[in-house]
């Protein structure tokens, strides 16, 4: 038995318990709707009612040109921050890109016609004037007032103002630190509206939200505080950064997320409707953390039924394998309701739990890698073809460095994965709930060989099949008939069991 198989059985226990939040569904629950071309993954248990020894990896996305040289370059003495979002301009009928420059802070957009070739950096205009205000106001007063975190998205029912967005006023003071409404005809440039969200300043500021839990003290909303808009319904979801300047053990601040349905995102947000921080460190060692790590920032964007982000994890000391000291890295996180989240905490392609994009070796390439402080876009990756592509934004350098050097280098970078494939069963059976299959073919997006039986209602096997070969859409037919017309309107289950190198992914009907 190898190493790397030992070890994926000696983390099953942890990888269980870690997701006990998204655990499987109680047998007497409602069936699980199958609609057509809604993917169905492994990625936590709720759908799965019973299994045998399933082994599951987290696969991370391919990096193009292995993370070495970016697809947008800083330029000189910067370095370009995923600080913005990727909307599509049905106008323009290109995809926007909006970054954000550091030290400077100045916003840009860049075009691409598909996603994938991006034109030059063009400056965006943000109102920013909120008035002579003293700057012995100001909590941080050696602090540039600046924008710092921007998110926003394009409303294609909007002919006036289609482009939507939060941006963050940084050492305003008090009063103006915190998040503002911002519009625009055209995303070149933005009109400030009303402050929505009254914003943690730092140390002296007591105006704010102040929660405990866990033993810790957060307070917030902090800086890196953005939203996620939601097709399906209509809503935004805020997603809150949390803090404390005090320094805990190894120096950490706790940094943490927590989460808000909105049902609109120019109006003052309640904050104390936020019962609880979704994801907050352990300052320990546990889980898949280290006492150094905090929840510097997070994403959330739906993805069939679930909600699927990336969580960035910094951590001002310990040297990972993946990222150095004072760098930052992306986890994968999953919830249901889009509230209450988990880690996903599988092995990796490199047989290390949890980390979803590494960085590269720090300051690697003369200065162009990908190997300091990721970040990531607050949109969802784009599907361009047969893959799913991420952009995120990376320095070269970390935090540990003095200036000259310190957050500088690298740019905008790519990384490709195959559709679904965040998780998958690579050994092992599992069984799922009823299902109610609105569909009549069965889809399986898999490696094989993996066998696919249908079962009814009293576990008896009514159909089975061979999957062998790689395909997004396997059609699964048990002896020439569908799934859809064995299950005659009933509720059966499926029970996959993939026999290495086998890998399933998903499945779905049509």
């Amino acid at each position: 038995m190898t190493r790397a198989r030992i070890s994926k059985i000696g983390a099953i226990a942890i990888v269980m318990a870690a997701l006990s939040t998204t655990s499987s569904r109680a047998a007497t629950d409602k069936p699980i709707v199958v609609q057509p071309g809604v993917p169905q993954l492994f990625i936590d248990n709720a759908i799965i009612e019973s299994e045998q020894g399933p082994i599951r990896t987290l696969h991370q996305p391919i990096k193009d040109h292995g993370g070495q040289e970016p697809i947008i370059a800083s330029p000189p003495n910067t370095s370009l921050l995923a600080y913005g979002s990727i909307v599509f301009d049905t106008r323009l009928k290109q995809y926007v890109m909006f970054v954000q420059e550091f030290p400077s802070r100045q916003m840009y957009r860049v075009l691409s016609s598909d996603g994938m070739n991006w034109g030059e950096l063009d400056p965006v205009h943000l109102d920013t004037d909120l008035g002579d205000v003293p700057r012995d106001k100001a909590i941080n007063a050696a602090g540039n007032r600046e924008i710092d975190l921007f998110s926003c998205m394009y409303d294609r029912a909007d002919d006036q103002y289609p482009y939507k967005g939060w941006a963050w006023f940084a050492n305003w003071g008090n009063d103006l630190e915190g998040i503002f409404y911002v519009q625009s005809r055209d995303g070149k440039t933005w009109e400030r509206g009303r402050q929505v969200v009254n914003g943690f300043a730092g140390p002296g500021d007591t105006s704010c939200r102040e929660i405990h839990q866990d033993g810790k003290i957060v307070r917030g909303p902090g800086d890196v505080t953005l939203f996620s808009y939601d097709e399906q319904t209509g809503k935004y979801l805020g997603i809150f950064k949390f803090f404390n300047h005090d320094g805990y053990k190894a120096g950490n601040n706790h940094r943490s997320r927590a989460y808000l349905w909105l049902d609109r995102l120019d109006e003052p947000v309640d904050t104390d409707r936020i019962e609880r921080i979704a994801l907050l460190p352990p300052n320990d060692y546990r889980n898949g953390d280290t006492e150094f790590d905090e929840y510097y920032a997070s994403t959330a964007w739906r993805y069939g039924p679930l909600w699927l982000g990336t969580l960035k994890i910094f951590h001002p000391r310990g040297n990972y394998p993946h990222s150095s000291a004072g760098c930052a890295f992306l986890k994968l996180v999953v919830s249901r309701d889009a509230l209450n989240w988990s880690k996903v905490p599988y092995l990796n392609d490199s047989g290390v739990p949890e980390v979803f994009i590494p960085n590269g070796p720090e300051g690697g390439n003369g200065g162009r890698n990908d190997g300091g402080y990721i970040s990531d876009f607050s949109t969802p990756p784009l599907r361009i073809g047969n893959e799913l592509i991420f952009y995120y934004s990376a320095s070269s350098w970390g935090k540990n460095h003095p200036r000259g050097e310190r957050l500088m280098g690298g740019g905008i970078f790519r990384a490709r994965l195959r559709p679904d494939g965040f998780v998958s069963i690579d050994e092992g059976s599992v069984t799922t709930c009823p299902l109610e299959l609105k569909g009549d073919d069965l889809l399986v997006n898999a490696v094989g060989p993996v066998t696919v039986e249908l079962l009814d209602s009293a576990g008896d096997v009514v159909g089975k099949a061979e999957i062998q070969g790689d395909s997004l859409e396997h059609v699964v037919k048990f002896n020439g008939r569908s799934a859809g017309s064995l299950a005659a309107g009933k509720t059966p289950r499926l029970r996959f069991t993939v026999q290495p190198p086998g890998r399933l992914y998903s499945f779905t009907t049509r």
